[in-house]
């Protein structure tokens, strides 16, 4: 018993640091975006034009969902997997917090998958934190088994849960829409 909960415990601390210093650096990343270092933020909204603005956080969503599913789709080869990967699929009935569970090399290459974007495409300051947020918020939301809720186009929790429940050889690999899973024959239903 006693060596059980050792072993429990040690995985915890495991994974706390992994989660840690994956995101140390890959928020070391978002900072120098947010900051204009690199990437393409604006301030002001007339620079661009008000029609650009208003789109531009969907077609940025769009661009960010397909950067994900391509780096996703990267970690689910049998090399990254086996060394990384699967320390987030070892949740196979994932909760909000296994959202963020994962080796520090997978937790920055996901990282970077969602703030790439941002490098070449300009989107508003505010707007970009706008979609940052949604992007935790939906993560929280695809890792919930307890109440799984279906949308039409949307990799749903129902989707993202199936993903967790197949491991290495898997489908439905996007983050928020599933026409790239469905465009390159990865997706699979309940």
């Amino acid at each position: 018993m006693c060596r059980k909960n050792k072993h429990t415990t040690l995985v915890k601390i495991s994974n706390i640091i992994h989660w840690s210093v994956g995101n140390s650096v890959s928020y070391t990343f978002i900072y120098f975006i947010y900051t204009n270092k690199i990437g393409c933020l604006y301030l002001n909204i007339y620079e661009r034009g008000g029609i650009y603005t208003l789109a531009s956080p969907f077609i940025y969503l769009l661009y960010q969902d397909f950067t994900f599913y391509m780096m996703h789709r990267l970690a689910h080869t049998p090399f990254l997997y086996k060394r990384f990967h699967y320390i987030h699929h070892s949740h196979r009935h994932p909760s909000s917090w296994s959202v963020r569970m994962s080796h520090w090399i997978d937790s920055n290459l996901e990282n970077i998958a969602f703030t790439i974007p941002a490098l070449f495409f300009p989107i508003n300051t505010y707007l970009w934190m706008i979609c940052m947020i949604f992007t935790l918020m939906w993560g929280n939301f695809i890792h919930d088994s307890t109440n799984k809720i279906s949308i039409k186009f949307a990799n749903d929790n129902a989707d993202h849960c199936l993903h967790h429940y197949y491991g290495e050889i898997n489908y439905n690999f996007a983050y928020y829409f599933n026409h790239w899973d469905k465009i390159f024959g990865t997706y699979k239903r309940l």
